[in-house]
């Protein structure tokens, strides 16, 4: 996978210098906002922090172990299934 530009470092998971610098202009841009685009914004960044973000999370984590383990997606939801069975049987 190709390195991000600004990434130098080993910790991805730091903000880099370009996504601190664009936080700092939307912050800008926020102040001069008024009460019905904040609204609008509100709801988009709700949106995205509640539904999208764990979406993609998910998503990811699932590629991450099917890559990891090698196994397929007919076999995941087989795996996932017997899992599920026998974390929820009752004794």
């Amino acid at each position: 996978m190709k390195d991000h530009p600004e990434v130098k470092v080993l910790n991805t998971l730091e903000p880099t210098v370009g996504e601190q610098l664009r936080l700092v202009e939307f912050n800008k841009k926020l102040d001069q906002a008024n009460e019905v685009e904040l609204r609008e914004i509100a709801k988009l960044l709700a949106k995205q922090a509640m539904v999208m973000q764990p979406a993609a999370i998910r998503y990811l984590a699932r590629e991450a172990a099917q890559n990891l383990a090698g196994i397929r997606d007919h076999e995941a939801e087989a795996i996932a299934s017997a899992l599920k069975d026998q974390l929820t049987k009752e004794e």
